[in-house]
């Protein structure tokens, strides 16, 4: 074999390059020398010690408790610079995103909300926007592949483009039912949906609360914990525990990363609104005594009722004057809680009326004659929460929804997330009953209106 030259190999050698190096991508990492040079902030809040700035704040509560009222009457705060119940609000431009409520539900409430805020729907013209998107399809943020790998969708797109149009800085979002298609079982969906809602918190300065609804255990989120996880705020909104006023209702906070976790307010709905109690009009205030004095009443007879009924037969009550009398019966019962004979035999005729107890007849054998006792109307829950008009109230051309009685309609099984109304027949009104389907099985009386919050698919259905 011939040698080549070592000349002609060097000639025909390639040039050689030394590799550079490609230093790997980290995540940043704070300066901490550049901290030590200012003074740290706290952290602000958009709801003084309820809502932080620039945060996710998940908001659930019961269905028909009045949550999009909330919402919506936060967002009029915000933009009209006024208190939320007392509590400052910072002012800016808001932006409210339904799913729930159409234009028509939107604008009466929002025009009783502005009366008890002391504002008009003028002067929050462009300042507050509201955005219905019930009956539209595709409203969902963001979709999951086959691997389970988040995908902004269109309508998170358009989201963004409307906050950086109306330069809103408060985000109502309700509800998280129509805006999440994931697993809400799956932790990393659920994470990664906060997720890019925390995108829109960090590069447009928004802050973002999301409605949503408890589960069947009556816990404050539903699916898996990687919602309360996922966030670093969560408000409640809930009727205060055996509570006989039906309009009463308090804020909790149900994770607080940045306040006092026993901060609670206490506020109640009137009038398609919510007000403070010390601002109750006067000419209700006896109304609202009587209510609360029904429904205690009310209420002591069915539990009294249901203690007896349980204890089997031989301790069933009557209606009719006698030994088996049944406010005579109840008057000494721990459930009547002190109540006398002659307001149980109120509470008795109100429930008769109203068709939450019913008498039934039966043969006797052994005495050989009949009895007629008194019994719940079967199929009635035993214990019915009350429940707030969450929806405008479909009333004939000629009345005044000023002047109806503020409180809900039924909301019958499959209409939404909460199934029984609200207040109780005062004395001498029962003269104002229209028909069975205004009446619930303790005692409340239910005002013309639609149903509470509608139901979310998916979003019970927790094993």
């Amino acid at each position: 074999m011939n040698a080549i030259p070592l000349a002609t190999r060097i000639e025909d050698a390639r040039p050689f390059t030394p590799t550079a190096v490609i230093e790997p991508e980290i995540f940043p990492i704070a300066d901490l020398v550049a901290w030590g040079e200012i003074e740290p902030t706290p952290k602000a809040f958009r709801m003084a010690g309820y809502v932080p700035e620039q945060e996710v704040t998940i908001f659930p509560g019961p269905g028909g408790v009045g949550k999009s009222t909330f919402a919506l009457q936060l967002c009029a705060c915000s933009a009209a610079g006024k208190p939320m119940l007392g509590v400052d609000v910072e002012s800016g431009a808001a932006l409210y995103v339904t799913a729930e409520d159409d234009d028509r539900e939107n604008h009466w409430r929002l025009r009783k909300i502005a009366t008890a805020i002391g504002t008009t729907l003028n002067d929050l013209a462009g300042k507050l926007h509201i955005v219905s998107l019930r009956g539209k399809l595709n409203n969902e943020l963001a979709t999951f592949d086959s691997e389970g790998r988040l995908r902004p969708a269109p309508a998170y797109a358009l989201l963004r483009a409307t906050i950086a149009a109306t330069k809103a800085k408060l985000i109502v979002l309700d509800n998280v039912g129509h805006l999440y298609v994931g697993n809400e079982n799956d932790r990393g969906q659920v994470t990664g949906f906060i997720n890019l809602l925390y995108q829109l918190c960090r590069e447009l300065d928004v802050t973002v609360v999301l409605i949503a609804h408890p589960n069947k255990a009556g816990d404050s989120y539903s699916g898996s914990t990687a919602w309360l996880n996922a966030v670093r705020s969560q408000i409640v909104l809930q009727r205060p525990e055996d509570s006989p006023d039906p309009d009463a209702r308090i804020l909790t906070l149900g994770k607080a990363n940045y306040a006092r976790p026993d901060q609670q307010l206490a506020f109640r709905w009137h009038d398609f609104a919510l007000i403070l109690d010390k601002d109750l009009p006067d000419d209700r205030r006896a109304e609202v005594a009587a209510i609360i004095r029904a429904n205690t009443e009310n209420a002591a007879f069915m539990a009294c009722l249901a203690e007896r009924t349980q204890q089997g037969e031989g301790r069933q009550v009557g209606p009719n004057t006698g030994p088996n009398y049944a406010p005579t019966q109840f008057e000494g019962m721990p459930q009547a809680k002190g109540l006398k004979r002659d307001r149980l035999k109120a509470a008795m005729d109100r429930l008769f009326s109203i068709g939450a107890i019913e008498t039934h007849t039966y043969r006797n054998t052994t005495k050989g004659r009949d009895v007629t006792i008194i019994r719940a109307v079967p199929g009635n829950p035993e214990h019915p929460p009350r429940t707030l008009p969450e929806h405008v109230p479909q009333t004939p051309p000629n009345s005044s929804p000023e002047h109806l009685t503020p409180h809900t309609p039924l909301l019958r099984r499959g209409m939404g997330a909460a199934f029984q109304g609200s207040a109780p027949i005062p004395e001498g009104t029962e003269n104002h009953m229209t028909g069975r389907d205004r009446r619930t099985a303790s005692g409340m009386i239910l005002a013309p209106g639609e149903t509470g919050d509608e139901p979310i698919p998916g979003w019970e259905n927790q094993a």
